[in-house]
């Protein structure tokens, strides 16, 4: 997020909710919604595994043993096929990831658990797709006051 439309509608989502939060929105240079696919498939798994052959990281012979990775969030799919417990998770490496290479830069960041996940979802709708964000990352340089 990083024009002021943008950053508008972010702030918007704080309504009901974590207010704290909501002056990190229009201060930040950008914010980043870290986002997970609920339903994540085998099928999305495979798209992954495809791509990985295309761009010559996984050798063909390869991708039947690539799977042993799924079996992560098969283990934490539910009898309705959610994997959000997984997927969520997955979201914090790379909130954690992102928050390092931004230390190791010198951009001020800010990470919110306080987010109103389903207003974002209502408000982000288009560019979300049906994925859920339930943490989000300001970012910036420091200000000097």
């Amino acid at each position: 997020i990083e024009s002021d439309e943008a950053k508008q509608r972010m702030h918007d989502t704080f309504a009901n909710k974590f207010q704290f939060n909501q002056p990190h929105i229009k201060a930040a240079s950008h914010t980043i919604l870290f986002a997970h696919n609920p339903h994540y498939t085998r099928e999305d798994y495979a798209k992954v595994e495809d791509k990985g052959i295309a761009d010559g990281r996984t050798k063909p012979e390869d991708r039947e043993q690539a799977f042993g990775g799924f079996a992560f969030a098969e283990l934490n799919t539910d009898e309705s096929g959610d994997t959000a417990t997984w997927t969520k998770s997955q979201t914090y490496l790379a909130l954690g990831n992102t928050l390092h290479v931004l230390a190791r830069l010198g951009i001020d960041s800010t990470p919110m658990e306080g987010v109103d996940g389903e207003l974002i979802g209502e408000i982000f709708k288009d560019e979300l797709g049906g994925f859920m964000c339930e943490v989000a990352l300001a970012i910036g340089y420091h200000h000097g006051e």
